[in-house]
């Protein structure tokens, strides 16, 4: 009997009803998106002992969530694929999101009819489509949010939490940090100093095992400077996204400013936050659409919930009054409910346009609306064709890496894989994750068989060609081996027509060794 005591039966009712629709939409919509598959190689190459490594024998972090992808790692132990465990794991985070929203909601409001709160996140349109994707994003986003109204009650598990969080994403090193400040700042305790050895030990173990204390995904996606135009972008795609949200943000900024004038133990707390966005206008976010404002969105929507139940509450208590704000309030305290649920319920795509629909904004796209589900599926591919090559890949061909399984595998959109491409200088910024150039001497260095996609402007190559699913997919040449060649065209799913024919058609010999870095 959970709560009962607090308020109506039809309030359990709802919150039930909108706990199922939650699931219903995370599972309806569950899908896979290719950068997963970055974290699923080095999950599988960790289980089959050849360490937290891309390619065998080359230390390089391109994953940014070490715990995550020793989760998904524990999962071949016990015979669950990553693409499932992944899944299940993200819809579990999600409901548990809601959950303890729904136990602040239960605690904050007294004989309420109706849940406001949880319907309020139960119809947000990007936390159930991120309950998924294969990435880590669901179970930062429990973390975060679990670590902050722990930081409200001065929980002493709010440290183990925000620890957890700082292991899922690098972000969570921020409020880790920050709440450490806190509590020393204000009761001098030596709690921080436990979590903040702990973390030190993880940079330490970061630092012997990969040479760098920060993550290579670091130099590929935020050591490009500030990215604050892009940033403006990307709230603004938000915003386009969640119209009313706006209203939203505007009676949680009036909670925060409130606590920081009155309630100075949350100065810190709230300080967190509102780093935290600032780091995220500063690295210009993320090129998938919204996904890096969901750690802090139901907070942000808790927030608001809470000074909406402070007025009702004050509307009530003081209803005798006749003071403008507390009369106008009171005449619409069902419609600013009303509001406050379609906040989220409102959902426009910004890339739909006119009709038509546009592949992206401002390099900002919707990669649910373009991966939909195919890739949790593991039919369709040649395991182990590509064995014996040395591959240049981009990212949104990772799927291939997991299952053609190269010798060598290098990540040529922002150098995820690559230390070296990773740290170069980009000179016009784009789509972030997406501005790396690449050159001959790139593939020169690293004795590059075969190109997944040519992207070298002006040079043209021969192609071989495989059949995934049906679906004919030129890849190139760069180097041609005679002996690994033959043994990849006569696998089922390839075809050297092509190469051949241009061997045919200079008189080179096809029993030679043969180099295309000249074309």
């Amino acid at each position: 009997m959970l709560f009962f005591k607090r308020n109506l039966l039809s309030f359990y009712i709802l919150t039930l009803v909108f706990f199922v629709f939650g699931f219903y939409q995370a599972y309806k919509w569950k899908w896979i998106c290719d950068d997963a598959y970055i974290s699923f190689v080095y999950a599988r190459n960790f289980y089959e002992g050849s360490g937290l490594v891309f390619n065998s024998g080359e230390r390089v972090e391109g994953y940014t969530n070490f715990l995550w992808t020793l989760l998904l790692s524990s999962g071949f132990a016990i015979g669950i694929k990553p693409q499932i465990l992944s899944i299940g794991v993200g819809i579990f985070f999600y409901l548990s999101t809601l959950f303890v929203f729904f136990k602040e909601e239960n605690r904050v409001s007294l004989g309420k009819v109706y849940p406001l709160l949880i319907v309020h996140l139960a119809l947000f349109y990007h936390l159930y489509i991120f309950a998924t994707s294969g990435l880590e994003t669901s179970v930062f986003t429990f973390f975060i949010c679990f670590g902050l109204l722990l930081w409200e009650k001065e929980s002493d598990f709010l440290f183990p939490v925000f620890f957890l969080s700082a292991l899922v994403r690098p972000e969570g090193a921020l409020f880790l940090f920050v709440a450490s400040l806190d509590l020393i700042f204000r009761k001098r305790d030596w709690k921080p100093f436990v979590f903040g050895f702990l973390f030190l030990c993880f940079l330490s173990f970061r630092y012997f095992y990969y040479q760098d204390i920060l993550p290579n995904t670091f130099y590929a996606k935020g050591n490009k400077g500030a990215y604050f135009l892009q940033g403006i972008y990307y709230f603004l795609y938000f915003i386009q996204s969640y119209p009313l949200y706006l209203l939203i943000l505007l009676i949680a900024g009036i909670q925060i400013y409130k606590s920081f004038r009155y309630k100075k133990e949350f100065r810190f707390l709230f300080s967190s936050v509102l780093l935290y966005i600032l780091y995220v206008f500063y690295v210009g976010g993320d090129f998938m659409g919204n996904r890096f404002w969901i750690p802090i969105l139901p907070y942000l929507s808790y927030l608001a919930f809470v000074q909406i139940n402070e007025w009702d509450l004050h509307s009530q208590i003081e209803s005798h009054q006749t003071t403008l704000f507390t009369s106008l309030y009171t005449k619409n305290r069902l419609l600013i409910s009303f509001f406050f649920i379609l906040s989220t319920a409102v959902y426009t795509d910004p890339l739909k346009i006119k009709g038509t629909r546009i592949p992206d904004w401002h390099g900002i796209v919707e990669e649910r609306m373009f991966y939909e589900n195919h890739l949790i599926r593991s039919d369709g591919y040649d395991v182990g064709g590509l064995a014996d090559f040395r591959v240049v890949f981009f990212g949104a061909q990772a799927h291939f890496i997991y299952y053609l399984r190269p010798t060598f595998a290098f990540e040529a959109e922002s150098g995820l894989t690559d230390r070296e491409f990773a740290k170069k200088k980009v000179e016009t910024r784009g789509r972030i994750g997406h501005e790396g150039k690449l050159t001959k001497e790139d593939l020169s260095e690293r004795k590059i068989d075969i190109l997944l996609d040519n992207r070298l402007h002006g040079v043209t190559l021969p192609h071989i060609q495989y059949t995934w699913r049906g679906v004919p997919i030129r890849f190139y040449v760069w180097n041609y081996d005679p002996i690994k060649f033959k043994r990849l065209c006569i696998r089922g799913d390839w075809n050297c027509d092509d190469l051949f024919a241009t061997f045919q058609a200079n008189h080179w010999d096809p029993n030679k060794s043969k180099s295309f870095e000249q074309n």
